[in-house]
């Protein structure tokens, strides 16, 4: 997961906007009449999310006894979405991505907003700035997990969680016909418990071991040939060996947690592999 910097917009500047293009005066008043409700719900969502308490917000299809989930799902892609004025902050929200890429994966590009709360079962969240995170279609529709049941599956999140400095994606050689790569976690020693669970969540819930896996399949296939090639010099394993550790220092100093950063690792400190393995590689 990438860090993004917390967004400065808030609901109080980014919901009026988005009522003010509502064209039905009765239902333009009855959403203005959210906006005390909606910027308790932002106080109440970053007060809890890096505290594992994000799975205590209650769940709602109702506000303000005349406002329903489906009309604040509709104020999100009927106005934040497709009119200009909260067009704008969606455009704003999605570029702050780190060289446009994901921050859920680090791999997809960000092309659209991702919901940490659901907007069906947290309608008040719908078009709260720190509730919108840029990220790739695939996080986006592919979690495995509608919300949170409890903290240790509430997943990372970009604007308050900073693991950025700190290794602890890693990967494992599979010597098997084809050999494989298995991704997975190394907790930090400083981390308490909770983040470390949160981190697996993380991982589970936008199913990036398996992400990761085809990807590092597909570079594994491209590398062959020239790891052999580097293999047949007089240099042999130890050539492979720099070869892969260059590439690994490469790719740690863009993104210490990458899953290049973690292959390419694993496979220069994997004697088997370096010393002919490779050629397993389907």
């Amino acid at each position: 997961m990438r860090k993004i910097d917390k967004p400065t917009i808030t609901a109080a500047e980014v919901f009026p906007i988005c009522v003010s293009t509502v064209g039905n005066a009765a239902f333009r008043g009855r959403l203005t009449a959210c906006q005390t409700l909606i910027n308790n719900a932002e106080n109440e969502f970053e007060n809890k999310i890096t505290k594992g308490l994000v799975h205590t917000i209650l769940t709602e299809t109702l506000v303000n006894g005349n406002v329903t989930n489906e009309d604040l799902k509709k104020l999100y892609t009927g106005q934040m979405v497709a009119k200009p004025q909260g067009r704008a902050y969606y455009d704003k929200l999605i570029m702050s991505a780190p060289q446009g890429i994901c921050p859920l994966c680090s791999h997809g590009e960000a092309t659209t907003l991702d919901h940490y709360l659901p907007k069906t079962k947290f309608p008040r969240l719908s078009v709260v700035p720190i509730n919108l995170v840029p990220s790739c279609k695939d996080c986006n529709t592919g979690k495995l997990a509608d919300c949170p049941t409890g903290p240790t599956d509430e997943t990372l999140h970009p604007y308050f969680d900073n693991i950025e400095n700190e290794k602890w994606l890693i990967a494992e050689v599979n010597k098997t016909d084809p050999l494989s790569l298995k991704f997975g976690v190394s907790a930090h020693p400083r981390w308490s418990a909770l983040l470390s669970a949160r981190v697996v969540s993380h991982l589970h819930c936008f199913d990036l071991k398996k992400l990761y896996a085809s990807q590092a399949a597909r570079r594994l296939s491209g590398m062959k040939y020239n790891l052999e090639r580097i293999f047949s010099t007089p240099a042999g394993t130890a050539g492979v060996k720099k070869y892969l550790a260059d590439e690994a220092d490469s790719y740690e100093h863009v993104n210490l947690n990458s899953w290049e950063s973690a292959m390419y690792r694993a496979l220069a400190e994997d004697d088997w592999f370096c010393s002919g393995g490779f050629r397993f590689i389907a």
